[in-house]
């Protein structure tokens, strides 16, 4: 019987989810149509358009909107402005704990703090495809055209170290411990970098394009989405995945389209194409349905587990999702 029968409560959010994300006191979703809800409350809208992207911050949910602006929404209700940029889209996006949240509109990438605004704006070559910063919140990471670019957050130096590699990089990530850099690629593969020698490894094999990532177990793991599996990348020596092939996990027949990984434990959260929703723990490899595919197969579009551990929370494209209670 899956969790969702006895332990969760749906959740019909009315758009397109966004994102999920974990807050000071649970989870966040946000959705296309501009709204944000905190757990199972009705939405409220936020922006004047469309979400675009999100990331948890400073205890609520950082937004960013085809209005030009990014918020910083609390559980409490505040929001707060943190820019605005008339007539451009907010496209991607990323938040630090160390207090910073980047986001992007074409190929400028802009640094920005709550109440300092915008400290800082970088230009690129090519348009911003993903972002992410490092374990301490001090480098940003800009996936573009051709490669990454590592960027000193609170320095002016004028150019990056560069992370070379043909083709398009759509996501990308830092390992838990800081010394990997991992993206996804256009054509369906993954790409990596040691920045203690500039090593760099290609993961291929994907039937599709992986467009969710999570660091399962401490960062032992690196799951991925964009098989009829989950595939985890093992990350447990100084090598990493070099040489090593991918462990095909869990799956009941369907794309695999979004993955979170648990705060606290080695337990993996994946969301698939039919609407399917899975736990799987990587110790003993169990495996316990959370919910059953829908009866139209709408995709799982966000995943996300709070702080805690103690709830997860998902969404899909037509705006239904929903709200877990994790077992001890």
């Amino acid at each position: 019987m899956p969790l969702m029968d006895d332990n969760g409560q749906a959740l019909n959010l009315g758009a397109y989810v966004e994102a999920v994300v974990p807050t000071a006191g649970g989870l966040a979703f946000a959705t296309t149509e501009g709204q944000v809800a905190f757990g199972a409350t009705p939405p409220r809208r936020i922006h004047d358009g469309g979400i675009l992207c999100a990331a948890a911050f400073d205890g609520g949910i950082a937004t960013g909107g085809d209005d030009g602006c990014v918020k910083l929404v609390k559980a409490d209700g505040t929001v707060v402005d943190v820019a605005e940029l008339p007539g451009k889209w907010i496209e991607k996006m990323a938040a630090s704990d160390g207090g910073g949240i980047a986001f992007a509109t074409g190929k400028t990438v802009h640094v920005a703090r709550p109440v300092k605004g915008i400290f800082r704006t970088i230009a690129h070559e090519h348009t911003v495809q993903s972002l992410a910063f490092d374990p301490k919140g001090k480098r940003l990471a800009v996936a573009h055209y051709n490669g990454v670019s590592l960027w000193w957050v609170n320095s002016d130096a004028s150019k990056p170290m560069v992370l070379g590699w043909k083709g398009a990089h759509t996501l990308v990530t830092w390992s838990p411990d800081g010394k990997f850099v991992m993206t996804a690629m256009q054509e369906n593969a993954l790409h990596g970098w040691r920045l203690a020698d500039l090593a760099d490894m290609r993961m291929g094999g994907y039937p599709s394009k992986t467009k969710s990532f999570a660091w399962v177990d401490k960062g032992r793991y690196l799951a991925t989405s964009g098989a009829e599996a989950v595939v985890l990348w093992p990350f447990t020596d100084k090598n990493g995945p070099m040489g090593k092939s991918g462990l095909q996990r869990f799956g009941l027949g369907a794309l695999c389209t979004a993955v979170a990984a648990h705060p606290k434990q080695g337990i993996l959260a994946a969301g698939f194409a039919d609407g399917a929703v899975l736990l799987y723990r990587t110790d003993d490899e169990m495996e316990v349905l959370v919910a059953g595919r829908t009866d139209e197969e709408v995709p799982v579009t966000a995943i996300a587990f709070s702080r805690d551990g103690k709830q997860l929370g998902f969404g899909r494209e037509d705006g239904t999702g929903g709200l877990v209670e994790l077992p001890g």
